[in-house]
Formats: C-alpha cells, structure tokens, sequence
C-alpha cells in the first residue's frame, strides 16, 4: 500500500488515486475521499491562492480550503490533510514553510 507524508510530517497509508478517490487507512476504520472532493480542493486552490489550508474542524479555520469543504459540501476539512500532500507531488502546489499553512498554485515557469 503506498505510504504519503501529511505536510506537519505524519505518514499514513493510502490506495487509490487523486483522479479516482482515495482511501486512507488508520488502524481501526478508513477515511474515504471522493474524487469530486478531490476536485474541489483542485478547484478553491485554482481560484484562490493563495489560500489557507484550514485542516481543523474545531474551531475552523475562517476562509480555508477546509472551512469550504465543511460548510458547502459537510465533508471533514481533516481530508486536506491527506489529498493536499498528494497534490504537491504532483506538482500542482506548494504550502508554506510556517503557520498558518498557506496553499500556492503552481504555475507554469515558475
């Protein structure tokens, strides 16, 4: 099962895809990410970086990625915390070096 690495260092396990979704393995249950919320993290980035990441539930983080997902889609803003790594690999962000953890856009040149 392929391993990430959350952006604060912690390693989890996961199979899947970005594209297909996501399925990210604790020891006592799963944590499920839809590709179309994979989409939406794609898309808040897209059109607001930067953007805060926002991966706390209490109390959320005021105009995050994770504050969006919680109050336009009720899905837990803890999922940035595994889809966000993955996109940086992938090249399509960047997150700041400190806290609060800002999400960059790549874009192309730079």
């Amino acid at each position: 099962m392929p391993r990430g690495t959350t952006v604060t260092g912690r390693e989890f396990e996961y199979s899947g895809s970005l594209d297909g979704g996501l399925i990210v393995q604790f020891k006592k249950s799963t944590l499920k990410i839809p590709p179309h919320i994979v989409q939406v993290v794609r898309n808040e980035i897209s059109m607001r970086s930067p953007v805060l990441m926002g991966a706390c539930f209490k109390p959320l983080v005021t105009d995050s990625v994770g504050e969006t997902l919680w109050t336009e889609h009720k899905v837990s803003p803890q999922v940035m915390s595994y889809v966000l790594p993955l996109l940086v690999e992938e090249g399509f962000c960047r997150v700041s070096d400190t806290k609060p953890l800002k999400i960059y856009l790549n874009t192309p040149g730079r």
